[in-house]
């Protein structure tokens, strides 16, 4: 397009100038014409099919004047509207049309206005929102050129109640108890705030019937609430509450209580799929619609939380509607680190758990498996354990656990065990090593070293021990059955009888009282009685010689006082009875005691002999 410039004096001798110009403008250069002068200018535009001229246009360059820069004043609030100035009077005129452009300050795009004279009023602004402002005009005559556009003014809105709820919802950790619940909720966004977040009115039900009002001011910050990274957590405990509701409210009202849905198990509910996928900076979820619609359900929601944080850290969760099956969680995901992904349907004022899945959003490969060792072994066989990789250390979903037995043997052990039984194994030395596996391949691996025996030459020892063992405990069960029974002499009532007069003899030695102590004395009686063949013994004679056996053919009459002698033996010994004969002799051990022609085993062994 051509843009052809002509003097008026010149222009009945053909003179001109030709400039090129845009589709919608061009500049005439100032060494084309003079100050003052009268100009003529046409635009003449073609193409390969031909060109076209538009009509010719008469004017004088001392005509032409840009006013300066207006300047915005000032603002009404409510409604609100624009107020600026612009220097007209300068160039002989006091009117002015203006055009003004405006936009939201998160915003890109100008909204234009023309005809303006001295103010502007935005009809319907958003509420509480940070609006700019830009003005340019042009003061009234027959060439009146637009100024620049003036410096951008910012204004705010009015503010307004809120109109919509808040997002509100618990994080339980792996329970339902709500006495581990922390109630949360998300910061209401200033657009639909619509005013300066003056606090938060939380409504607690409690079972038994009571029902407490807790006001949670912003203007003192900690205390019953704590707020961060745009997300408010309610710091009492949620113990014995029936219902809970959150509002928030401004200068200007509150907004509509957001009930809290309360976790619930034991709900009968249909089971679904549910996939978490990783990708670069988020995490697709989807889930399959269960067979059955669920009963009184509105809404699904989908939480993450960062596996080994407190509660309420790195936790976060988004609404979706009943009739979707997939949502993308984007947030600030750490690399190698497992986030617990749970879905969870949303019913009046409860919900449920329907699925969950531990998701990582960039894996990484595992560290080395950790106390490896031998927990059982035998002959040829051999039970090999180890350490779960934790999910914070892990740095990716463990898919197996990969054994190799003597670098030929490779095991793939599920990532729910941790040991692993081998059979089989000959005999000598062998070596396993372990590693974990995740997807994005396999860690540093782990060596451990054992060796197994021979049964056989094991065995060959074992019989012949058993044999030897087993004679040797005949041998000494015949030994014990041949051994002669002998009595205990501490139950006789004679020798008692004697201890106590010991006793007694020596306290008289140290008693003044008694001047002459008993002696004791030991009397030799013969037994009439005594089996002279059982027992035959030898007599020496003075001289060295053997006389000859005694009780072979002597005969002895015994007087009566003997015999009186004997009775007060017989009264102070206590003839030992045993049991093993009792029950031989049918239980006549009593008769004994009364019959004086038997002999005991004691005084056989240990009463004198006549020699």
């Amino acid at each position: 397009m051509t843009v052809t410039a002509l003097p008026a004096a010149l222009w009945h001798a053909r003179i001109s100038s030709v400039v090129e110009g845009t589709n919608v403008s061009g500049v005439i250069p100032r060494e084309l014409y003079t100050s003052y002068s009268d100009l003529t200018v046409l635009v003449k535009a073609a193409n390969q099919h031909g060109s076209a001229t538009s009509t010719m246009a008469a004017f004088n360059t001392g005509d032409i004047k840009k006013p300066p820069t207006p300047e915005i004043t000032h603002h009404c609030p409510q409604p609100l509207e624009i107020y600026w100035i612009v220097q007209c009077e300068d160039q002989g005129s006091s009117d002015q049309l203006c055009e003004v452009q405006y936009r939201p300050q998160d915003q890109q795009g100008w909204t234009q206005e023309e005809d303006i004279l001295r103010s502007f009023l935005l009809l319907t602004p958003r509420p509480y929102t940070v609006y700019e402002f830009q003005v340019r005009c042009a003061c009234e005559g027959p060439q009146a050129l637009m100024s620049d556009w003036s410096s951008v003014y910012k204004a705010w809105s009015s503010e307004s109640a809120p109109v919509k709820a808040l997002d509100v919802w618990s994080d339980c950790g792996v329970t339902s108890e709500l006495s581990q619940c922390a109630l949360m909720w998300k910061e209401m966004p200033t657009w639909l705030a619509q005013g300066k977040v003056l606090g938060y009115v939380v409504t607690l039900s409690y079972s038994n019937g009571t029902v407490a009002v807790v006001n949670v001011s912003m203007s003192k910050p900690g205390g019953l609430c704590v707020c961060q990274e745009k997300r408010c957590r309610f710091t009492p405990s949620l113990w014995g509450v029936s219902s809970v509701d959150v509002s928030v409210y401004n200068s200007q009202g509150a907004s509509k209580p957001a009930p809290l849905a309360l976790p619930t198990s034991g709900l009968q509910v249909p089971e679904l799929s549910f996939t978490v996928n990783q990708d670069i900076l988020s995490l697709n979820v989807s889930w399959s619609l269960p067979p059955q619609p669920i009963e009184n359900m509105h809404e699904y929601v989908v939480q993450y939380k960062q596996v080994g944080l407190p509660p309420t850290q790195g936790f976060d969760w988004i609404i979706v509607h009943q009739n979707h099956t997939s949502v993308i969680l984007r947030g600030g995901f750490e690399n190698h680190t497992a986030y617990n992904v749970s879905l969870f349907a949303v019913f009046i004022n409860s919900s449920c758990l329907l699925a969950s899945a531990i998701s990582y959003s960039l894996h990484g490969l595992p560290p080395k498996v950790t106390e490896f060792k031998v927990q059982h072994i035998s002959d040829s066989q051999v039970t090999l354990s180890w350490q779960h990789i934790s999910l914070t250390q892990s740095k990716g979903l463990i898919l197996c656990y990969q054994l190799v037995l003597n670098n030929v043997t490779v095991y793939n052990v599920s990532r729910d065990q941790n040991s692993l039984h081998l059979s089989g194994l000959t005999s000598g030395h062998h070596q396993v090593w372990i590693r974990a596996e995740t997807k994005a391949g396999l860690g540093p691996s782990e060596t451990i070293n054992f060796s197994t025996e021979n049964s056989h030459g094991f065995l060959k020892y074992l019989v012949p021990g058993i044999i030897a063992g087993m004679l040797l405990l005949i041998i000494i069960i015949v030994q014990m059955k041949n051994c002669a029974k002998v009595p205990d002499p501490s139950n006789s009532k004679l020798l008692q009888q004697m201890k106590l007069q010991f006793n007694s003899s020596l306290t008289a030695i140290f008693s003044p009282l008694e001047s002459n102590p008993k002696i004791s004395e030991l009397e030799v009686v013969e037994n009439p009685f005594w089996d002279a063949n059982a027992c035959p013994r030898k007599r020496s004679s003075p001289d060295g010689q053997t006389e000859g056996v005694v009780g072979e053919e002597r005969t002895h009459i015994r007087t009566d006082e003997e015999a009186e002698k004997e009775e007060d033996a017989d009264e102070g010994y206590s003839k030992i009875i045993d049991t093993d004969e009792e029950e031989r002799d049918g239980g006549e051990s009593g008769s004994l005691l009364e019959d004086d022609q038997f002999v005991s085993d004691y005084e056989k062994h240990f009463m004198p002999v006549v020699v």
